[in-house]
């Protein structure tokens, strides 16, 4: 019967490939064109002027 440690080198190895498969994965989410004024838009949240609030000094 078989342990989990004789599975060590294996399960090591799968964990990389699964990180690097969400990491690309995330990768994509982002850089996908669809999303790319959503991105432009938030970009410019800084440079933005607030109207000034009232009752302030």
């Amino acid at each position: 019967m078989d342990t989990l440690i004789d599975h060590l080198p294996t399960l090591r190895a799968l964990w990389v490939v699964w990180f690097f498969v969400l990491f690309l994965g995330m990768l994509w989410f982002v850089l996908r064109p669809s999303k790319k004024r959503h991105f432009e838009s938030q970009a410019d949240i800084p440079l933005r002027d607030d109207p000034p609030a009232h009752g302030t000094r």
